[in-house]
């Protein structure tokens, strides 16, 4: 049983190894108030904003036995943000480095050798904030002259928080070499808001960056089409959001509330103990921050671009 697209392995047996190497590609360039693109607004002189993000996360998973296994994950990221600055010139700003760690640990319910055709995974585990949320570049003032200046939120290396991660992930067998599948993760931040301020203003009217809850899900079906050569495909929906409320603690800050919806095309090649896959999701829904919801408690709730173009490369070998 593969990973429906992701190069994560659901059949380990107890005292072996995975080593994966998952690429993402996002590109940005649509600016959203609500579920209606628009035009930005005098703050970026009616021009879009475009963001690329260059990822990788390298996962490491050892299975203690044939149900319980832990995985860690270290993201590394570069990340580019091309926008219209108060100098009225377009201006881009990158940050590149090791993102936040993650640690989690995930067992199945039922013993995968006498549950070959469905099975339920519950995991648990906790983020931890190596990556920088300061990451400066320049930031252009209306004068023509620039500070340095913590980038963006969308391509900073880390969050600034630390989190409980919590998953699940479960299949099961609807038809012959069909197997219809779910996986879903929520990041839970307790940390309120950091140090962090949106821009290089006067203290008074500072307004610093939350660290939000994160969620994604994806549910559909994977077929195998060519059972001697490894190949199979999957069709789906995938979810990504970030909500209005975190489920811990106060939501003060900046954040962009919001909700993107794909189709989810993927292939997954097995060939011994290496799986090559590769899923480029197709964006049908997004909303990003209500027109009357652009003021929160404690900060504010901005609009801003959405993911556009996902792309996902994978591969892994046990061992």
């Amino acid at each position: 049983m593969g990973g429906h697209g992701e190069s994560q392995s659901t059949d380990l047996r107890a005292g072996e190894w995975q080593v994966a190497v998952d690429y993402r590609y996002l590109h940005a360039d649509r600016y959203y108030v609500g579920s209606q693109q628009t035009t930005p607004g005098a703050q970026f002189f009616g021009q879009p904003l475009i963001i690329n993000i260059h990822s990788a996360n390298v996962n490491v998973t050892y299975a203690a036995s044939d149900r319980v296994s832990v995985r860690l994950t270290v993201p590394v990221s570069y990340g580019s943000q091309s926008r219209f600055y108060a100098d009225a010139a377009r201006h881009i700003v990158r940050a590149g480095g090791i993102g936040d760690i993650g640690l989690v640990g995930t067992a199945w319910l039922l013993d995968s050798r006498t549950h070959p055709k469905g099975n339920l995974a519950l995991g648990a585990g906790v983020k931890v904030p190596t990556g920088n949320d300061k990451f400066a570049d320049a930031y252009f003032l209306a004068n023509g002259s620039s500070v340095q200046f913590p980038v963006d939120q969308s391509v900073e290396l880390g969050d600034g928080g630390w989190g409980v991660i919590v998953q699940g992930q479960a299949f099961r067998e609807v038809a012959s070499r069909a197997f219809a599948y779910f996986t879903g993760s929520y990041l839970v931040s307790p940390r309120n808001q950091t140090d962090v301020v949106r821009a290089p203003t006067s203290p008074g009217s500072a307004v610093h960056i939350s660290v939000p809850d994160v969620y994604t899900g994806r549910l559909g079906l994977s077929y195998s089409l060519l059972p001697q050569q490894g190949l199979s495909v999957s069709f789906g929906g995938r979810v990504d959001g970030i909500p209005y409320h975190d489920l811990i603690g106060k939501s003060d800050g900046f954040r962009r509330p919001s909700v993107i919806v794909f189709l989810d095309p993927a292939l997954a090649l097995e060939r011994g103990p290496n799986t090559f896959t590769f899923s480029s999701p197709i964006r049908v829904f997004a909303r990003l921050a209500s027109a009357n919801l652009l003021t929160g408690p404690g900060g504010s709730i901005g609009s801003g671009d959405l993911a556009g173009v996902l792309m996902f490369v994978g591969y892994a070998r046990r061992f």
